[in-house]
């Protein structure tokens, strides 16, 4: 009986998605009696259990300790749950990367190689095997290698050479992973229960190597970074119904309990358990199809008002404490109490840098971290750093006006899977829905052609002045161009991220002529030379990074001209941070003459030097328009100015927390 059940489900689902797949029409009943003799199947149905091991988080949707937390039981039921009635919801959301941002390893989901190989970091090696479907990694012990570090933080840096130089070797298995669309970070058992460290490397999806982990983050050269542990640091965003379950205060050998691995269903619609059981009833759930009915069962991102909708996705794309004030150390047993559809601000403080006093637990974290700020923020409030942006989102008059909101432009279920933006919404038409008044008029506001970059709403209201993944995202704070904002930030201005070539002080004439903004005082430096060039070599290594991205945007270059771009980039392959060399070299390589340009962003200092002298003579030139002030009349660069440049580089140290 139950195969000629789920035949007849199968029979059911397939006319249901032909006719679903029709213009127009949604997933409703195509054949009612069908269905109904497949609810026989589906009624019993559970989703396949994976199989736990004792040092993994386990995926467990009991919810035994949600009792603790005043809630009823878990109701999380699983994205598996939901695939049979939702397939073309399901598929949308399998073929984008919010369901792979952490994943049980398996052959299919492990991009690295794996196939004996031995990688080092710190001058310790770290040896990577796979036998059969399984991985795994030799590697120092990681207790001891702690041990080490603590010594050596303290002071002794003897005892800790010499208790470094005895450490002895363990073998673990690898067992989850993080990222399948950039770059892919590995976890192995920390030996304290179901805790997970973050292997210290990470794999480079497009130039398929392996690199070490600190090199793709922004962070300071030669700086100890703590050790990541999964159920502390990306449990409440890289995971749907995590609970860490340590003891209270974060101690002890936790048994990390998950309602699913990866960004699911559940994480956005809320636990659907209850949903689940209801709409095995066929008359139920296809009678609310056809009246188009919200089922109060489940949650509806898109029928939630603009405040409660955003914060779905705000409940990670936020930085957020999680729980509001003392409750915060709750985080570390019950995980986050927030659930889709609730106010974020009952459970969560949403960090802004100029509402820190509203958090007394923010206040004592910045007090404890002078300088923490600048890792989030511009100082004027603006977010630094990518996967923050609803902090962007709720400062901008878009927002504020109370109807416009992340779902405004973005879909889980109908969108390009690399952004997430609508069908229809990559060009102006995600701003010109509410600004009808610039529909006719867009090369007359913008000031450029209709079709050029230029006159895309985004590039001058949603520049790219957030850092992270290796490359420049667009803010999500919409704001318009302002050079003097430039000036008392450090931020970047929209006019000069495409026009490299340009001064300040041309973007400020410009601004100032087109829209009467005021012209700021500038110094003598500003009035002439590229704004790019002084980005380049004299910003500080967050500026550097996105400037350099830039330096490799095709819009840029055809704004600005390429040729000139090489003499300027080039000194960038000896900069003190890996992120920084690695974007610059990404982008040499898109200028002429420089496609196959040879260079390893972490080979040694003398290698990097020498490779700076081979871009240098390998520059083919400039010829025809160029900016006067870097070069010679004869079109030579102006090697004396480009190192007065580089000498006032702020070299601050810059730790950008992505």
């Amino acid at each position: 009986m139950l195969e000629i059940a789920l035949a007849a489900a199968a029979l059911g689902l397939a006319s249901l998605v032909a006719y679903a797949l029709r213009p127009g029409v949604g997933t409703i009943a195509v054949s009612i009696g069908v269905c109904l003799v497949a609810a026989a199947a589906l009624t019993s149905w559970a989703p396949p259990a994976v199989q736990p091991i004792p040092s993994r988080p386990l995926e467990q949707r009991d919810g035994v300790d949600e009792l603790e937390k005043g809630r009823p039981k878990s109701e999380y039921a699983s994205s598996e749950t939901c695939k049979p009635c939702h397939v073309r919801e399901h598929a949308a959301w399998t073929a984008g990367y919010h369901r792979t941002m952490t994943q049980v390893v398996a052959p299919q989901t492990v991009l690295g190689d794996f196939n004996n190989l031995t990688l080092y970091f710190d001058g310790r090696p770290y040896s990577l095997f796979r036998s059969g479907d399984s991985f795994g990694v030799e590697l120092p012990d990681p207790d001891k290698v702690d041990q080490a570090l603590a010594l050596a933080q303290s002071g002794d840096l003897s005892g800790a050479q010499q208790f470094a130089a005895s450490i002895p070797t363990v073998r673990r298995p690898i067992v989850m992973s993080t990222g399948s669309h950039h770059y892919q970070l590995y976890w192995y058992p920390s030996g304290k229960g179901r805790e997970l460290y973050m292997l210290p490397f990470a794999y480079l999806i497009d130039e398929q190597r392996w690199v070490p982990r600190v090199s793709v983050f922004l962070t300071p050269p030669n700086q100890l970074e703590p050790r990541k542990v999964w159920n502390r640091d990306c449990l409440p965003c890289h995971s749907t119904g995590g609970r860490p379950r340590y003891e209270p205060g974060g101690r002890g050998a936790p048994d990390t309990h998950l309602a699913e691995a990866g960004i699911a269903c559940e994480a956005c619609h809320g636990p659907a358990e209850q949903h689940a059981a209801l709409n095995r009833n066929p008359l139920r759930r296809y009678g609310r199809h056809l009246s188009d009915e919200v089922d109060p069962s489940v949650v509806q991102p898109a029928a939630l008002d603009a405040a409660r909708s955003s914060q779905v996705c705000g409940q990670c794309h936020s930085l957020n404490t999680q729980y509001k004030g003392e409750d915060w150390a709750a985080t570390f047993v019950h995980g986050m109490p927030y659930r889709p559809g609730d106010d974020l601000a009952e459970t969560a403080y949403v960090v802004q840098r100029s509402t820190i006093e509203q958090s007394p637990l923010m206040q004592q974290f910045v007090a404890d971290r002078p300088g923490v700020l600048d890792e989030w923020f511009w100082s004027d409030g603006e977010m630094r750093v990518v996967g923050r942006e609803y902090n962007g989102l709720i400062q901008s008059p878009c927002y504020q006006g109370g109807e416009f909101g992340c779902v405004s432009c973005h879909s889980i279920h109908d969108s390009d899977p690399d952004d997430r933006l609508q069908a229809g919404m990559r060009g102006d038409q995600a701003c010109l829905q509410c600004h009808q008044e610039f529909n006719a008029k867009i090369a007359e506001h913008s000031r450029h052609p209709a079709d050029s970059a230029g006159a895309r709403c985004q590039n001058c209201h949603l520049p790219h002045t957030n850092y992270g993944l290796l490359k420049a995202s667009r803010t999500h704070r919409v704001t318009s161009p302002s050079v003097a904002t430039d000036l008392s930030t450090g931020r970047p201005n929209a006019c000069n991220l495409c026009h490299l070539d340009e001064s300040r002080a041309w973007a400020a004439d410009r601004l100032s002529e087109w829209y009467g903004v005021e012209r700021p005082p500038l110094p003598p430096a500003e009035q002439d030379i590229p704004a790019g060039a002084l980005w380049l070599l004299q910003g500080d290594a967050g500026l550097r990074a996105i400037v350099a991205w830039h330096a490799g945007r095709p819009e840029s270059q055809q704004a600005s001209g390429a040729q000139w771009i090489g003499p300027v980039l080039a000194p960038l392959l000896v900069d003190p941070y890996d992120a920084v060399r690695w974007i610059a070299a990404k982008s040499l390589r898109t200028l002429p003459g420089y496609a196959n340009f040879q260079y390893d962003f972490i080979d040694p200092p003398d290698a990097r030097a020498a490779a700076v002298g081979r871009a240098l003579e390998q520059w083919p030139g400039v010829s025809g328009q160029f900016p006067a002030a870097l070069f010679r009349p004869d079109g030579a660069p102006d090697a004396q100015l480009l190192q007065s440049l580089l000498r006032d580089r702020d070299d601050r140290p810059v730790y950008l927390v992505e």
